[in-house]
């Protein structure tokens, strides 16, 4: 717990950044909230030095902070650790925790969207342990509280984590199961369709055991453990070098989403797309909806503006629900790198965008 000094930082922190804190014409101000885990993938994946080499390829300037457990605080765009922390009353990023920090007025919660553009956030692997069906639904009642609270907040971009999964000695197979269904949710259109700014980072699915009826399913893949003997549910460094520069491009790609998109609503307009699986592996689906019978363009581009695919070019679609499968090639049907790719959809009401994250 911390100490009074930590306090006392969180005061004076608070009310620092709150004055320093100016509106940024682009959104390059990335932080994100974690514990353990996320220190390790910040760490092991080296995403601090991706995001160097991002900037030094585009020219852009990216400053990424993290926040540890209130007890170790909040890192700079450097990395160097400022000594205090942004307040959070519970130091808990459990479900219940964050619940409390998005949705009640608080100084941790004024501090972070006064300084930061995309905000991310995690629990850290013990909130996998849904015990019960109606904890499940506890889960889902405070995620959608907290997506009210976004919905207010149009300039930010809010990257919602799945929780890490738990070592097959620390779960049992219901557990297991329901942290599986909470994160798909996450990743769904039920939770994210209409909401613009909102997104999921599956760090769950990317971490877990394939739901594929055996008897470790939906638990921390085998080849991600950090001991075979002991339940540590931490993913050790191989995964960390996987999952960090995902998480980077991420960002990149959740930062572009309110810049990039441009929706006109109304009269033939097009519903706004939804793309899933999400993460893509082999495939996913992208569905849209369209008002009335008109001209649709849907393609594919990696971070560099390349053409990766073309779903629809120049299509006269009729009105209702399209879907089209992209299944994670390129045009000569070789298969995508793992990384983050652009869905692009083009009609006469205008232009959407969506990031597709592709996993090996």
């Amino acid at each position: 717990m911390p100490n009074r000094r930590f306090r006392l930082f969180a005061v004076l922190a608070s009310l620092w950044l709150a004055g320093a804190a100016q509106a940024s014409e682009t959104l390059d101000n990335f932080f994100l909230l974690h514990h353990s885990t996320g220190r390790n993938l910040i760490s092991e994946g080296s995403m601090r030095a991706w995001f160097a080499a991002y900037d030094a390829h585009h020219g852009t300037a990216i400053r990424f902070w993290d926040h540890d457990y209130n007890y170790i605080g909040l890192n700079n765009a450097e990395g160097e650790n400022l000594g205090y922390y942004y307040g959070h009353e519970t130091g808990n990023t459990d479900p219940d925790g964050l619940h409390i920090l998005w949705t009640t007025a608080n100084a941790a919660r004024d501090s972070i969207l006064n300084r930061h553009d995309v905000i991310a956030f995690k629990s850290c692997f013990p909130a996998s342990g849904i015990a019960s069906d109606a904890q499940l639904q506890q889960y889902r009642d405070w995620y959608l509280a907290m997506r009210d609270v976004f919905d207010q907040r149009p300039d930010k971009v809010f990257i919602v984590m799945s929780t890490p999964p738990l070592h097959r000695l620390a779960t049992d197979l219901d557990d297991a199961d329901r942290a599986r269904s909470f994160a798909s949710w996450l990743a769904s259109p039920a939770y994210l369709q209409g909401h613009p700014n909102v997104v999921c980072f599956d760090l769950f699915d990317q971490l877990a055991h394939a739901d594929d009826g055996s008897s470790v399913r939906n638990m921390l893949r085998y080849e991600y453990e950090e001991s075979h003997s002991s339940s540590d549910s931490h993913p050790n460094e191989t995964a960390n070098a996987i999952v960090g520069p995902l998480l980077a491009a991420f960002f990149v790609e959740a930062a572009a989403l309110i810049d990039l998109q441009t929706e006109v609503p109304g009269p033939g307009g097009a519903g706004r797309v939804a793309v899933y699986p999400n993460p893509c592996n082999p495939a996913t689906t992208i569905e849209f909806r369209l008002d009335e019978r008109q001209i649709v363009d849907l393609r594919i581009f990696d971070l560099h503006g390349r053409l990766v695919s073309t779903l629809a070019a120049g299509e006269s679609l009729d009105q209702g629900l399209h879907r089209r499968t992209w299944h994670g090639r390129d045009r000569e049907e070789r298969p995508a790198p793992a990384g983050v790719y652009l869905c692009r959809l083009r009609t006469a009401a205008g232009t959407q965008v969506r990031p597709v994250t592709v996993v090996e």
